[in-house]
C-alpha cells in the first residue's frame, strides 16, 4: 500500500524532482561495493556545449550540433573588435586586448577583463574560460575573475585545447599540458621521434588548431626537416601511440567519427585520414579550409567549395561550387553548409552568407550584407561561427551577428549525444582501452602488427608501428599500466542485500520528499 501512496503523489513532481530522485537511487544501490576511484584518473572536466573554441570545439571540425538552421533575414546586433568568438549558453566570449563576455542575445557586455599579453581566442569548458597571451590563464565564465594563472615557457601561448580534464596549449615549438582545474603542468614535451624518419625529433607546430582531440587521444602535426609528421599522443601522459611522416607544409588538423582530415598548406590540399587504423584514405585536392561531420567533409580552396563522402551513410552525393577566390568559410550544420561569398569582380553582388544543402550542393538560403563593407573575396570574411540559430561573421573591425525575425534562444534543436566532435561526456580513464588494438591494455609505446602499413600512393601520410616516448613525456607515476589494485575491468557490481537495502532507503526518500512537496505546493 505505501508504494501506491508514493506514486500518487508524484503526480505533482516536477522534472527535477524525479531527475533528484533517480540519484539518490542510484547512489543508495551501488554505495555498497562502489569501484574506487583511480589515483591517475584525470579529473572531469567537460567540454562545453555551443561553439567553444577555434573551429567550434576540440576536434576543430567547423561543425554545429543542431538539427536545421532558419534562414537569417536580419543584423541582430555589432560589437567591435575580437577575433573569432566563442559562443556558450547563451554568452559570447572574445579575446583581444581585454577579455570580454556579451549577452548572445543583443550584444550587451556582461564583463570585461584584462589579462598579460593580447589573445586573439578563448575556449570555453566547464564554466571556466581558458585564454592564451603571455600565459595561460583561466577565468570564471559567469564573471570573468581569475581562477589561477600560470607562465608557460618564454614565448607567447595560444588558445588551448581542452579535453580530458587538460589544457594543452602550445609554445615555442613545444607542447604543455596543465591541469584544467588548477593550472598544475601535468606533462611537456619539446618533440616527438616519429617512426619512419631519419630527419630526427621533430618540434610542435604553432597554430592552437594542429592540435586536436578525438575520443581517448590527443593528435599534433609536427614540423620537420624535408617531411613534416603526424602523432597520436597519451592525453594523461604525452606520450606517443603512434607516428607518421607526412609532406612538408602540414597544417591544421579536423577531426570527427574517426576520421581526421589533415591540410596541407603547400600543396594546398587534404588528406582524410583514418584514426583507428592510422591509414591514408584519400587526398583531396584544391583544399585548405576544413569542416567534418559524421560521413561528410566539405572543403574550401582557392577554386572550389567541395562535399565529399567519407562512407556509405549517403549524407551527400559529393558536389563542387567552382568560382576562384569566391567561396570562404564553410560550417556543417546539420544537412546544410553555411559559407561566406564574396567576388573580387567589379559589379559583382554583395557579400553574402549562403546556406547550401548538404546533399547536393543547391542553394537554400543567402543573406546579403548592404552595410558598405567589401570582403576581398570570400576567404578574407576572417571567421563564421554559428550556434544556436545565429550566424556570427566578420565585418571589418565588428563581430556581425544575424539570425532569423522572431528568434528565441536556445531555439536550436540538439544533436543526440551520439555526435562525436572528439570531446567525449564520458570520463577519460587513462589506460583503459582506446579500440587501437594494441598488445596490452597500456595502449602507449606499444607495438602493434595490424597497424602497421607502407603508406600511401599519394605520397601523404605514412603509417608506422606505435611510436616511442621521447623521454619528454609524464612522470613514471603518471603511466598508465593498468594495474591499479582493481581487478574489476567491467561495470562496478552490487550485492543483492546491497540493491534492496539500498532501494528501501530510497523509497523510504521518495515517500518523504513526496510529502514535503505536497506541504510546500498547498
Amino acid at each position: 500500500m505505501r508504494l501506491l501512496r508514493i506514486e500518487a503523489s508524484m503526480e505533482n513532481w516536477n522534472r527535477r524532482s524525479v531527475l533528484a530522485t533517480g540519484a539518490i537511487i542510484a547512489v543508495g544501490t551501488g554505495v555498497a561495493t562502489a569501484k574506487p576511484k583511480r589515483t591517475d584518473d584525470l579529473p572531469t572536466v567537460a567540454e562545453s556545449d555551443g561553439w567553444s573554441s577555434v573551429g567550434g570545439g576540440p576536434g576543430n571540425a567547423r561543425r554545429a550540433d543542431a538539427n536545421a538552421l532558419e534562414t537569417p533575414d536580419t543584423v541582430a546586433w555589432r560589437n567591435e573588435g575580437g577575433g573569432e568568438p566563442a559562443v556558450v549558453d547563451g554568452t559570447v566570449y572574445l579575446a583581444g586586448d581585454e577579455i570580454r563576455a556579451l549577452d548572445a542575445a543583443d550584444g550587451s557586455l556582461e564583463w570585461e577583463t584584462e589579462i598579460d599579453g593580447q589573445s586573439q581566442n578563448v575556449t570555453v569548458a566547464d564554466d571556466t574560460v581558458y585564454v592564451g597571451g603571455e600565459g595561460l590563464v583561466a577565468l570564471e565564465a559567469a564573471t570573468g575573475s581569475e581562477e589561477w594563472s600560470t607562465s608557460v615557457g618564454d614565448g607567447s601561448v595560444s588558445a588551448p585545447l581542452v579535453a580530458f580534464g587538460t589544457a594543452y596549449v602550445l609554445s615555442e615549438g613545444s607542447l604543455y599540458a596543465f591541469d584544467a582545474t588548477d593550472g598544475s603542468l601535468r606533462w611537456e614535451r619539446e618533440s616527438v621521434d616519429v617512426d619512419d624518419y631519419d630527419g630526427g625529433p621533430m618540434a610542435f607546430q604553432a597554430r592552437q588548431s594542429q592540435v586536436v582531440a578525438t575520443d581517448d587521444s590527443v593528435w599534433v602535426a609536427l614540423e620537420g626537416a624535408g617531411q613534416d609528421g603526424l602523432a597520436e599522443l597519451e592525453p594523461a601522459t604525452g606520450e606517443t601511440r603512434w607516428s607518421g611522416p607526412v609532406e612538408a607544409g602540414a597544417g591544421d588538423l579536423a577531426a570527427a567519427d574517426g576520421t581526421l582530415l589533415v591540410q596541407n598548406d603547400s600543396l594546398e590540399s587534404v588528406y582524410t585520414f583514418d584514426a583507428e587504423r592510422r591509414e591514408t584514405e584519400e587526398k583531396l585536392t584544391d583544399a585548405y579550409v576544413l569542416s567534418i561531420d559524421d560521413g561528410v567533409a566539405v572543403t574550401q580552396g582557392r577554386y572550389d567549395l567541395q562535399a565529399v563522402s567519407l562512407d556509405d551513410s549517403g549524407r551527400t552525393t559529393g558536389w563542387t561550387h567552382s568560382g576562384s577566390y569566391t567561396y570562404g568559410l564553410p560550417v556543417i550544420v546539420g544537412d546544410t553548409v553555411v559559407v561566406t561569398h564574396s567576388s573580387p569582380d567589379p559589379g559583382a553582388d554583395d557579400d553574402a552568407v549562403l546556406g547550401l544543402d548538404l546533399e547536393d550542393g543547391s542553394e537554400s538560403w543567402a543573406y546579403e550584407f548592404d552595410d558598405g563593407e567589401r570582403w576581398t573575396d570570400g576567404a578574407d570574411a576572417g571567421f563564421l561561427a554559428v550556434e544556436d540559430g545565429t550566424v556570427y561573421a566578420q565585418r571589418g573591425q565588428e563581430l556581425v551577428a544575424i539570425r532569423p525575425t522572431g528568434w528565441e534562444e536556445g531555439g536550436d534543436e540538439e544533436k543526440s549525444d551520439e555526435t562525436d566532435d572528439g570531446s567525449d561526456d564520458e570520463e577519460y580513464e587513462p589506460g583503459e582501452d582506446d579500440g587501437n588494438d594494441s598488445e596490452e591494455d597500456e595502449g602507449v609505446g606499444n607495438e602493434s602488427d595490424s597497424n602497421q602499413s607502407d603508406g600511401d600512393e599519394n605520397g601523404g601520410l605514412g603509417n608506422g608501428d606505435d611510436g616511442t616516448d621521447d623521454g619528454n613525456g609524464g612522470d613514471a607515476s603518471n603511466e598508465t599500466s593498468g594495474d591499479d589494485g582493481d581487478d574489476t575491468d567491467g561495470m562496478p557490481g552490487f550485492t543483492a542485500g546491497a540493491g534492496i537495502a539500498g532501494g528501501a532507503l530510497g523509497l523510504e526518500w521518495l515517500r518523504r520528499r513526496a510529502g514535503t512537496e505536497t506541504d510546500l505546493e498547498d
